[in-house]
């Protein structure tokens, strides 16, 4: 029983970080070449001009909602839908995504244009800073769609199994964004508007290089003529979407929280809090290269992993992501807390007014760092596992009740400092939501960490079979998986034997045409009238029931008869093949 856990969870360990490595130096790449980006105006321009960046930011924030509402949200449906082997709706979905990131960013774009005076007097812009502000402004909107198109195809390009392609794209972006940043700040002394220019050049790059995706012939999503788009189906898809990924909630709050925090750094602590929000912004950047790898790593895996009821593997991939958040985001809130001085002298602040408004708002803030990350780890679980409310809820309280509330109460009652009090209580109190939650609602769970993450029992039986030693099978059951054991039996009587020994035939097929594959992990479940049978591979694509010679043999051509159907396809860059059995059918 150890040695089939150990080689279970060796499985998921190796996919869990040929997604992560990838992904993690993606992020890295983007926020690092991003706070690098902000590090180089400071010293070239002076840290006052870095205020012009922070006014800015609620408009990129607010970006997130499109390219989460169709990335994130498009390439969870695509994966539901590939799981149940509907491959028209994968490609419809991703399709949708694509042809709704561009038609989205393209408006938003326009409004900014006709706006532009009237968002920076929202945002209660300092008189002697409006002028460059709606200088950058302007020119960094180009940059948006770019930027959206980007991570939107890479949310589907990671989930196809090319997750360096991503990595690649948004650090050709941004090393091109540093590059021309230099050259036009130090070789021609330009403006910072120029830095808005080199984000729009470097961007425009790494979107030309991702889109080469499309012409890859072992891709798996694809564009759909758009003859197949009705105007009624549209509407429908849109609102699947938006209502299978309530993160689009959290950023629509999490945009709302910085403008409003924005408007309230400038008004009751002008240039300085300003400063010292953008310094806090992106202190937080060195914390969310980790959270986000893991993030996004973990989501797709967990999706998968819970549609097919393997509740056991959710809760390892998902125990695994929280230690490894929280290994990283403490120590690095103890560091802040203790030496702030770091970020000053990063920043290049030397103004001493500034120097201590930036101080105290790093150190009330640090341990924040903490709670944000496992709230933003457990809202997009909850999203993962198809539990939308608890992360609705974790998400309204963090980015809006607490976060806009509280700073709206609190600046009226203690001053400019309620703002950093108001981040740190909802950065830490959902979280306990959450906990208290799970813990009271799912006591029928069989024990805490079922509850804490919403789990049911695995009811699967689960096979390794191992190349160096075919003659041995490694096999868990646990109790439940006895009764299923037995309930299958039951379903399947004299044909038992059939199956069995189609299951051997099917892996020594694999095996035979697969020389460099090692294990092949099997998976039984029978929910309802459906009994299912896979095998999940890695390595080279290859769907052993296109062998003439395998579906000709004498065991695999009883089971036909039977009245199952054989079906293949690739997820998360696993072969899956299937043999599905409907009691109706037989």
């Amino acid at each position: 029983m150890e040695e089939k856990l150990e080689r279970r969870y060796a499985f998921l360990k190796n996919k869990y970080n040929e997604l992560l490595l990838p992904t993690f130096f993606m992020v890295m790449s983007e926020k690092v070449c991003a706070v690098i980006d902000v590090i180089i105006i400071g010293f070239l321009l002076g840290s006052v001009q870095l205020s012009v960046v922070n006014l800015a930011s609620p408009m990129t924030y607010i970006t997130g909602i499109f390219y989460i509402l169709f990335g994130q949200g498009g390439s969870l449906l695509a994966l539901r839908a590939q799981s149940q082997l509907k491959h028209e709706k994968v490609n419809y979905y991703f399709t949708l995504s694509i042809l709704g990131i561009v038609l989205v960013t393209i408006i938003y774009i326009l409004f900014i244009f006709l706006f532009i005076d009237q968002i920076l007097m929202f945002f209660n812009t300092p008189h002697e800073i409006f002028k460059l502000s709606k200088e950058y402004l302007l020119m960094l909107m180009f940059f948006y769609p770019l930027n959206c198109y980007i991570l939107v195809v890479s949310f589907f390009i990671r989930a196809d199994g090319f997750p360096k392609m991503p990595f690649y794209a948004v650090l050709i972006a941004n090393i091109l964004n540093i590059i021309l940043d230099i050259v036009f700040l130090k070789g021609f002394h330009m403006g910072i508007a120029y830095t808005a220019l080199a984000s729009v050049l470097g961007y425009l790059v790494g979107a030309i290089y991702i889109s080469t995706y499309f012409f890859k012939k072992n891709g798996t999503f694809r564009l759909v003529s758009l003859a197949k788009f009705k105007i009624k189906e549209i509407l429908l898809s849109i609102k699947e979407i938006i209502i299978n990924t309530p993160e689009v909630i959290g950023k629509i709050f999490f945009a709302l929280k910085m403008s409003i925090l924005t408007y309230l750094c400038s008004t009751y602590l002008g240039v300085a809090g300003l400063l010292a929000f953008l310094v806090y912004d992106n202190s937080e950047s060195f914390v969310y290269i980790f959270l986000s790898g893991i993030m996004k790593t973990m989501s797709p895996i967990v999706t998968v992993l819970h549609k097919e009821m393997d509740y056991e593997a959710v809760k390892y991939i998902i125990s695994r992501s929280v230690r490894h958040v929280l290994s990283i985001s403490f120590p690095i809130s103890v560091l802040l807390f203790i030496y702030p001085e770091i970020l000053l002298k990063l920043f290049n602040v030397v103004n001493p007014y500034h120097a201590e408004v930036i101080s105290l708002a790093i150190r009330i803030t640090a341990f924040s760092l903490v709670g944000r990350c496992m709230s933003y780890l457990l809202a997009n679980y909850a999203q993962a596992i198809e539990y939308n409310k608890i992360s609705s809820i974790i998400t309204f309280l963090e980015e809006f009740i607490f976060a806009v509330g509280g700073a709206l109460i609190l600046t009226r009652i203690i001053g400019g400092i309620g703002i950093w009090v108001s981040i740190l209580i909802a950065e830490c109190v959902p979280v306990l939501v959450y906990i208290i939650y799970t813990l009271h609602m799912k006591r029928n769970y069989k024990d805490k960490l079922h509850r804490l993450f919403m789990l049911q029992d695995s009811k699967l039986i689960t096979w390794s079979y191992n190349r160096s030693d075919r003659g041995k099978i490694y096999k868990y059951l646990d109790e439940e998986s006895n009764e299923t054991l037995l309930a299958i039996e039951d379903e399947l009587n004299d044909d038992a034997v059939v199956l069995s020994n189609s299951i051997n035939d099917i892996c020594n097929d694999i095996f035979e045409n697969n020389p460099n594959l090692e294990e092949i992990y099997i998976t039984i479940r029978l929910i309802d009238d459906e009994l299912r049978v896979a095998f999940t591979t890695e390595g080279t694509m290859y769907n052993p029931f296109s062998n003439d010679d395998l579906m000709k043999s004498k065991n695999i051509e009883e089971l036909s008869k039977l009245n199952c159907k054989f079906e293949f396809d690739e997820i998360l860059g696993f072969n899956k093949s299937y043999i599905v059995f409907n009691s109706e059918n037989r």
